[in-house]
């Protein structure tokens, strides 16, 4: 079995549980993880750079500076065949440690990381940031496939001067059995939303389009799961707007809570937008796992998320920061419970078809065969 280094700065992130899906469906590599600091136990391989303080000395050289010698255990790294980045960003760091060991490296890209405006990243004082801005023409050069996980990414990529003949579209994936259909009674109502709390996710939007159907549905309330910088800013919203008694924030939760609620809920809203700087979503995971749950969908016209829910078949789509059509939609479906049930059903089988983690991990196992034999050819037609 061929190994496969997953390159992330800092891992397992509570948002970032599809990279360890990815690698958990693996079935012809084995992952091992390449970061500055595995940031809890992981049920992979890891070589971390340094398992004390996140911050330390080993760590903030190898952020400011990309430097792949500050990684230890040179005989586990010797065992990989091929480094895959993950996000942008940390392409650049995956390609340095690629070509200290002479091996091919890919990167795939999720959304912010091609999104977010240049300026902006400058504006960061994030080194990482920096590191990318620098050295992304590189990138593009030495980088053996680039993935890009939905058809509004891949333009996006065109678009930035990313090497067309590069770049390959492959859906994210869900574990059907972890979301599966539920068929039982739901004990409450409630509207379900898990996203974190930054500006591009449009909780402000679904905040206000609740509170303009409360009242309509006194038994129905609002959960949502997730945190970030601007968790006081919604909490002071769904106040002043009189609904604070009805919506539950529960803060960041494991992935067991999630599918529990997921089970639970009747339907699932993330209303995602463009933040002020360029900030966009690639394909939310929530969105995915809602839908397998057998839960209709309502949220925007934006990024990728038209691939995953079909405009009226699995569920509603409005405009970006609409909160008035935003209420209407979530209103036909709090009113009419068989249609909810209908699109639900429908939305399962959509994200079967089309987003099983597994039939995408066959195909991202196949891009990493790609990618390990052009080196091997290449390497025999040298000799």
């Amino acid at each position: 079995m061929k190994t496969v280094g997953m390159y992330r700065r800092a891992y397992p992130r509570v948002s970032e549980t599809f990279i360890g899906e990815q690698a958990h469906n693996l079935q012809r590599y084995k992952p091992l993880f390449l970061t500055c600091k595995i940031l809890e136990e992981i049920p992979f391989e890891g070589i971390a750079i340094s398992n004390n303080d996140l911050w330390n000395i080993k760590q903030l050289f190898h952020v400011i500076t990309a430097s792949p010698n500050v990684f230890g255990k040179e005989s586990e790294l010797r065992s990989l065949k091929l480094i895959h980045g993950h996000f942008g960003p940390d392409g650049i760091y995956a390609m340095r440690l690629a070509e200290k060991l002479n091996i091919p490296f890919l990167v795939t890209f999720y959304g912010f990381d091609i999104t977010v405006s240049r300026r902006a990243m400058w504006l960061s004082g994030n080194p990482a940031f920096y590191q990318f801005l620098l050295h992304e023409e590189e990138l593009k050069q030495k980088a053996s496939k680039f993935i890009a996980f939905s058809s509004f990414l891949y333009k996006k990529m065109i678009e930035y001067g990313y090497p067309e003949d590069k770049i390959i579209k492959l859906n994210s994936g869900v574990d059907l059995d972890k979301f599966a259909l539920v068929s039982e009674p739901k004990d409450e109502r409630y509207i379900l939303c898990v996203g974190r709390h930054t500006e591009k996710k449009g909780i402000d939007t679904l905040l206000k389009a609740f509170a303009r159907i409360a009242s309509k549905h006194p038994n129905v309330s609002l959960i949502q799961i997730g945190s970030g910088i601007m968790t006081e800013k919604f909490k002071v919203l769904a106040d002043e707007l009189g609904i604070s008694n009805r919506v539950n924030f529960m803060g960041a939760k494991p992935y067991e809570v999630i599918q529990k609620m997921m089970r639970g809920a009747e339907v699932f809203s993330l209303p995602s937008q463009t933040a002020k700087n360029g900030d966009s979503e690639g394909l939310p995971l929530s969105i995915l796992e809602a839908a397998a749950s057998s839960l209709p969908i309502v949220s925007t016209w934006h990024s990728a998320i038209p691939d995953a829910v079909l405009d009226g078949e699995t569920g509603f789509l409005v405009d970006e920061k609409d909160d008035q059509a935003l209420a209407e939609k979530l209103d036909i479906l709090l009113s009419d419970r068989a249609l909810a049930k209908k699109m639900g059903i429908k939305g399962r089988e959509f994200i079967c078809e089309n987003f099983d983690i597994r039939k995408q991990t066959v195909k991202l196992e196949a891009i990493y065969d790609l990618v390990i034999s052009k080196r091997e050819s290449s390497k025999s037609i040298s000799i």
